[in-house]
């Protein structure tokens, strides 16, 4: 085991630093509420809707169920009512659906994406290519230059 250097305190557990804060226990404890409110509202619903159901929230009377796709938020939508007489002590009384799918697939710049440079711009980097001592960089901008020659401004690259 180590020895305790002097003058050192020992750490604490990063629970125990995080719970001391009242605004983080109220975090806590509010994540709390949402999981139970969650787990509720799945055994309310058929097995096959229940692995759909990926968060709730509360405000203000209305429990706002987040799913993972729009065609389970649009079945949903329709059994709002019966979610909401199916949790009486949570005191909710509007029941809002909403999707929001669990992979957000990142656009990508592709080539479809890229527009074409102008010819004006092409010839600029052409001079600034001429007049450049780093051949490296030169050599960059000669290479987008020709990738862009002639063609029509806006025009999608091939």
């Amino acid at each position: 085991m180590a020895k305790k250097r002097p003058g050192r305190t020992s750490a604490a557990h990063v629970r125990d630093l995080l719970t001391a804060s009242p605004a983080v226990a109220r975090c806590l404890a509010l994540q709390r509420r949402e999981d139970h409110l969650l787990a509720q509202v799945r055994d309310l619903l058929a097995p096959a809707a229940r692995p759909h159901c990926i968060q709730v929230s509360v405000a203000d009377g209305t429990l706002t169920l987040t799913v993972d796709a729009a065609a389970w938020a649009t079945r949903l939508r329709y059994q709002a009512p019966e979610l909401a007489r199916g949790l009486p002590g949570a005191g909710i009384t509007a029941v809002k659906v909403r999707a929001r799918p669990r992979e957000r697939v990142a656009r990508r710049q592709t080539a479809q994406h890229l527009t074409r440079l102008t010819p004006a711009v092409v010839e600029h980097l052409m001079a600034a290519a001429a007049h450049m001592a780093d051949a490296g960089l030169a050599d960059v901008f000669r290479r987008l230059a020709a990738r862009h020659q002639g063609a029509r401004p806006g025009a999608p690259l091939d």
